[in-house]
């Protein structure tokens, strides 16, 4: 067999075992499989798709790196509350990273002109405060995340404690000049829109 070759019967495999959260060991394990190969981890069939797993990971991340006060640039911030996803922050961040990419450009305003404050009213999302951070070139949501917590204006909006809610989305596109862009949207909701 080709091991290059996936089958329809694996890929289902692959796909149901995403959905539910359970890893290849997992499977492995339940069907007391002997000798079965040991991998660290399936690579992502796309950096930029968001399942529910990659999602939990990435709230998961931000706020461990919110749980610990920390000094970006020159200003200390206490550690922060958590966050959660909020899918209308994450529709204003995907409509930002397709932006850029397909039109392969690297600015917070986008090219009709947009700015973060716009796209978020854009996805429905009522704001008392937003925040926008973007990247370009870098692989991972947690390579990202690591590139923005060292830089003290998006350290800032990581950390600053008003946010209540993110989204986050990334964009490929081999033929623009990062290759790899992502917006993430911090916000509050206004309670009374």
């Amino acid at each position: 067999m080709n091991t290059k070759t996936i089958t329809i019967s694996s890929l289902t495999l692959l796909i149901s075992m995403a959905v539910s959260g359970r890893g290849i060991s997992d499977y492995i394990n339940s069907k007391k499989i002997a000798h079965a190969p040991v991998y660290k981890a399936l690579p992502d069939t796309s950096e930029c798709e968001f399942s529910q797993l990659r999602i939990r990971r990435v709230v998961t991340y931000i706020n461990a790196m919110r749980s610990e006060a920390r000094t970006c640039g020159n200003k200390s911030y206490p550690a922060a509350p958590n966050i959660i996803w909020n899918n209308q922050l994450s529709i204003a961040a995907t409509e930002h990273s397709n932006d850029m990419a397909d039109n392969d450009f690297f600015s917070h305003t986008g090219s009709s002109g947009l700015i973060v404050n716009d796209r978020v009213s854009n996805a429905g999302y009522h704001w008392r405060t937003v925040a926008e951070n973007i990247a370009g070139g870098t692989d991972t949501p947690e390579q990202t995340i690591d590139q923005w917590i060292i830089s003290p204006g998006h350290c800032h909006n990581l950390m600053n404690n008003v946010h209540t809610d993110i989204g986050l989305a990334c964009t490929r596109n081999n033929l623009s000049g990062y290759r790899i862009y992502w917006a993430l949207v911090l916000a509050s909701p206004n309670p009374s829109p």
